[in-house]
């Protein structure tokens, strides 16, 4: 605040006392006095305080730094959690005395928070998150150049709003671009967000946005179908047709987990797809990726091969009642009677809830056709009608999808389309989030392999000029 316009309200205030000095009006005073206070306060941190600015450094435990920037503008933090390549995440940023406090609540669980004091140019103090507590030290630094805009967007399909970020780069040519589509579950548009800025600093614009019925997207992704999903990304394309910073004939989709389903088939419902990439992608249906999946899940947390059978064989019993009212069979009601009474006679075992995730009964439950068309979604079918340039990409320690039988699936269906264009990586000791896998299961800070995510830039980077070639 400038001093003209404090003195300003400070007359004011003044002007106040003389006028209202009767109880009745006090609390008029008291707020005027509150607004000079607050204005005067929010001024100086946003302008002075000592922790504005750029910082580079560590958060440490057990010897073993974990790489974090904090970009500090007034009272928000952006940080950079460089080895799981999330940036840019939001924090608060609050003051007492001469503790700082820089907090991101977690939807599951406790917040992230940096606690500390700032002695020179060091940042440190202690650091919880990620179910440990560390430390962390960071020093000021000159801010990284900008290398992108970003810009809010919305775009429709149908009745469903879908807002997003689009994502470009500060040159002034027509930019390739890539739509990002999402895995399963409430998924916004930070996810991929980290991901599409190593696309938008080789050039290429990336579109991100929130799954419909999260963040502020409308919508229910939970009644959506695999063809709804794929036509929110095919709008987001026609969308990118429109801007004239993006080039038409170079529009292709990404997608990670369910999204290496729906990114291909977006691919299948218009010519103006020019390239896929679908990593962590399962061959096999929804219903039976679940079920290898839970069984893993399972087997990893301790539970017998007895107990594990008893698991799968009711969700193959809960998917095939399923799959009854699909097919709006007349016995579907009197199936999943009968599942639910065989639900209710297990819920109560330590396997039930924590490893197999199954519900406790079927009562008043009436899934939506949309999701269980999703759910009984066959990929091989559709694979064979993508004709686009293919990047398949897996990490060998996945214990969601099955990896092995996945290529054989989607390869095989590639090539029976006619389609020979297409690579596959598979990465080592990297798990379905791209996390590494450590064998010797000793303590670390989560990280991911990075170069899984250079591959993929570095891929379309060379079909791009390929195809350009090609021309």
């Amino acid at each position: 605040m400038n001093a003209d316009k404090r003195g300003f309200l400070i007359q004011v205030f003044i002007r106040e006392i003389r006028v209202h000095l009767r109880l009745r009006n006090l609390m008029k005073v008291l707020f005027i006095l509150f607004l000079i206070v607050l204005t005067g306060a929010f001024s100086v941190f946003s302008q002075n305080a000592p922790i504005a600015g750029f910082w580079e450094g560590a958060v440490e435990k057990d010897g073993k730094p974990w790489r974090v920037n904090l970009n500090i503008i007034e009272d928000k933090a952006f940080v950079d959690f460089i080895d799981v390549d999330a940036h840019g995440l939001e924090f608060s940023v609050k003051q007492t005395g001469e503790i700082w406090r820089i907090e991101r609540p977690q939807p599951n669980g406790k917040p992230i928070v940096f606690e500390g004091k700032i002695e020179g140019n060091i940042f440190s103090g202690s650091w919880s998150g990620t179910n440990t507590t560390a430390v962390f030290s960071l020093k000021r630094g000159k801010s990284p150049p900008i290398f992108f805009r970003e810009e809010e967007v919305s775009f429709k399909n149908g009745d469903v709003t879908l807002a997003g970020s689009l994502l470009l780069p500060l040159t002034k040519n027509k930019f390739p671009a890539v739509v990002f589509t999402h895995g399963s579950g409430a998924e916004t548009r930070v996810p991929s967000r980290s991901l599409a800025m190593r696309f938008v600093k080789k050039g290429i614009a990336a579109l991100v946005y929130d799954k419909r019925g999260t963040g502020r997207s409308n919508g229910n992704y939970r009644a959506a179908s695999m063809e709804d999903l794929a036509r929110d990304a095919l709008a987001g394309i026609e969308f990118l047709k429109t801007r004239t910073e993006i080039n038409g004939q170079k529009i292709g989709v990404s997608g990670h987990s369910q999204g290496g389903w729906i990114a291909p088939l977006t691919s299948t419902m218009s010519k103006t797809v020019a390239f896929v990439i679908a990593s962590a992608a399962s061959g096999v249906s929804p219903d039976k990726q679940s079920i290898y999946h839970r069984a893993g899940v399972m087997r990893e947390m301790g539970f017998s091969e007895g107990d594990i059978k008893i698991a799968t064989d009711l969700r193959e019993k809960l998917y095939a009642s399923g799959r009854l009212l699909l097919e709006n069979k007349p016995n579907a009601a009197e199936e999943r009677r009968k599942v639910s009474v065989e639900l209710a006679k297990y819920a109560k075992e330590p396997w039930f809830e924590r490893g197999a995730e199954l519900p406790p009964n079927l009562d008043n439950d009436n899934p939506p056709r949309g999701a269980l068309e999703l759910l009984f979604f066959e990929p091989a079918p559709m694979w064979e009608r993508v004709k686009v340039p293919v990047l398949l990409i897996w990490g060998d320690k996945d214990t969601v999808v099955p990896v092995a039988q996945s290529r054989t699936i989607i390869e095989n269906a590639l090539k029976k389309g006619g389609n020979q264009n297409f690579t596959t990586k598979i990465f080592p000791n990297v798990d379905h989030g791209v996390v590494i896998f450590r064998d010797d299961k000793s303590w670390d800070f989560p990280r991911v392999d990075l170069s899984y995510y250079e591959a993929m830039v570095e891929w379309l980077e060379a079909e791009l000029k390929k195809n350009k070639k090609d021309k």
